[in-house]
């Protein structure tokens, strides 16, 4: 019997075809090296930067890394970009304001890239309270556009003007303590 196991980028990958419907604008492949899925069109694309949307959540080294070895395979310079809402802090600890956008751009660049790579990263905040507005019109300036799995990338899949690569989340570890209390299916009440 022959069993075929569905990664975490096959799920992906399916869910962007499936996003495109099958419109010939627009080919899909995965990048399993670097662990994306590419969304591009078949228009030449003249800019070379690789644009690395960096958010406030736990996947932002992942693309700023898959981004940086982008760059680098093509001799591109590499920009991190995060869009400052303007919108003041709610439950998660978003950046309330340009300064700590530009520390959090400054602490994934830190934490995601060797030594030597991170003084040559371009730094970019974009101010607008609708992220995916921001990220198209980047889209025009631009020869790759690395965002995370998630909302923002489902808005911009078939709509950005250079090549779009999607990030999945890293496999997660899940260690005993991880867990939690078990709760009963569909309750929300603890087991006994």
């Amino acid at each position: 019997m022959h069993t075929t196991t569905t990664t975490t980028l096959d799920g992906l990958a399916a869910a962007v075809r499936t996003r495109l419907a099958g419109s010939p604008r627009w080919t899909l492949r995965t990048d399993p090296p670097g662990r994306a899925v590419v969304v591009a069109t078949a228009a030449p694309v003249a800019a070379t930067l690789v644009a690395a949307a960096i958010g406030d959540d736990p996947y932002a080294d992942t693309v700023l890394g898959y981004a940086a070895t982008r760059a680098r395979e093509r001799g591109a310079p590499l920009r991190a970009v995060h869009v400052w809402t303007g919108r003041a802090a709610t439950v998660r600890a978003r950046p309330d304001s340009p300064a700590q956008a530009d520390l959090l751009l400054s602490a994934v660049v830190w934490r995601a890239l060797p030594p030597d790579e991170r003084e040559r990263v371009e730094r970019e905040i974009l101010h607008d309270r609708i992220p995916v507005r921001a990220l198209l019109a980047l889209s025009r300036t631009v020869g790759l556009l690395v965002v995370a799995a998630g909302r923002t990338a489902d808005a911009l899949t078939g709509r950005t003007a250079c090549p779009l690569a999607i990030v999945p989340p890293p496999p997660r570890r899940v260690r005993f303590g991880d867990i939690g209390p078990a709760r009963r299916a569909g309750t929300g009440r603890r087991w006994r």
